[in-house]
C-alpha cells in the first residue's frame, strides 16, 4: 500500500471515529461600477452586505439577482484581458460546482493539469479535499463550489502578483454574490490573500476560528501540504474542520 493510500485511509477512519493517531512532528459594466473602489475592501464589504442575515439551507426561487450566473461569469473570464496572465494562458479555470453551494472553497492558483471545467486542484489534492468535505457532511457534487484565487495558471506556477489578485477579485466578488455560500474555506496563502488582500495574513489565520463578513470561514493549508506533512498537520486540520461545522450548526436555521 502506498503512503498516499495509507494517508487517505487514515483520514477516512478519522471521519467516522474521530482523530485517533498523532504521529508527532509534521481570490464591461459591472466592473465599471467598481473601478473607484479598492477591490479587496469592496470584496469584504460586499460579503458583509449580503450575509448580515441567516441563510436557510433551503434554496430560494430564482430572482433578478440570479441573472449573474456562474456560466455567464465563466464566459467573461474566458475573454478577460485585465492582467498580463492572458498573454501566456491556453485556457481559464473559473472553478467547478453548483450555483447555490453551501460551501465556497477558494484555492491557490490553478495547477498545470487544471482545465476550464475541472477543479483547480491536482487530482490527488481534490481526492483528499473530498475527505475533508465529507467530514463537513457535504456532497462534492451538490453542496460545493470550488474556485481558484486567480483564474489563469501563472508562469512556472509562481505565486500570483498583487495586481493579478486584484484583477481577479472582480470575478471572485461576482462568484461569491452568485453562489451566496453559507461558509468559506480558503486553502493556502494565495487563497487567503484573495480574501484579506494580504498573503502575510496566512500564518496568523491558518487553522483559527474566523468569520469573513458574518459567515463562518476557515483558512487551512493546501491538501498537498497536509499530505506532505501528515504527522504535523492532519490533526489540526481535523480539529479545525470540526470547529467550522460546530460554528455553523450553532447559527439558527443553518446546518451543514
Amino acid at each position: 500500500m502506498t503512503e498516499y493510500t495509507r494517508i487517505l485511509n487514515d483520514f477516512h477512519n478519522l471521519l467516522h471515529g474521530g482523530y485517533r493517531h498523532h504521529q508527532g512532528e509534521e481570490i464591461g459594466e459591472y466592473k465599471a461600477q467598481q473601478d473607484n473602489a479598492d477591490p479587496m475592501s469592496a470584496l469584504k464589504d460586499e460579503l458583509s452586505n449580503n450575509t448580515n442575515r441567516v441563510v436557510s439551507h433551503e434554496r430560494s426561487s430564482p430572482s433578478s439577482d440570479d441573472l449573474d450566473t456562474l456560466p455567464r461569469i465563466s464566459n467573461e473570464i474566458a475573454g478577460c484581458h485585465q492582467c498580463n496572465l492572458y498573454l501566456t494562458r491556453d485556457q481559464t479555470v473559473p472553478g467547478v460546482g453548483v450555483q447555490r453551494a453551501t460551501l465556497m472553497v477558494v484555492t491557490d492558483s490553478p495547477v498545470d493539469s487544471a482545465r476550464a471545467e475541472s477543479s483547480p486542484l491536482a487530482q490527488y489534492e481534490q481526492e483528499y479535499l473530498d475527505k475533508w468535505l465529507s467530514a463537513l457532511e457535504l456532497d462534492i457534487h451538490n453542496d460545493v463550489f470550488i474556485t481558484p484565487a486567480v483564474k489563469c495558471r501563472t508562469p512556472g506556477a509562481r505565486p500570483p502578483h498583487q495586481a493579478e489578485l486584484v484583477s481577479c477579485s472582480f470575478y471572485l466578488r461576482r462568484q461569491f454574490k452568485s453562489v451566496r455560500p453559507q461558509a468559506i474555506l480558503a486553502l493556502g496563502a494565495t487563497a487567503t490573500a484573495a480574501l484579506t488582500g494580504n498573503s502575510a495574513d496566512f500564518p496568523s489565520l491558518v487553522g483559527q476560528d474566523w468569520t469573513w463578513g458574518s459567515i463562518p470561514a476557515l483558512v487551512l493549508w493546501s491538501p498537498a501540504e497536509v499530505l506532505a506533512h501528515p504527522g504535523r498537520l492532519r490533526a489540526p486540520v481535523w480539529k479545525a474542520l470540526q470547529r467550522l461545522k460546530k460554528a455553523w450548526d450553532a447559527i439558527p436555521g443553518n446546518r451543514l
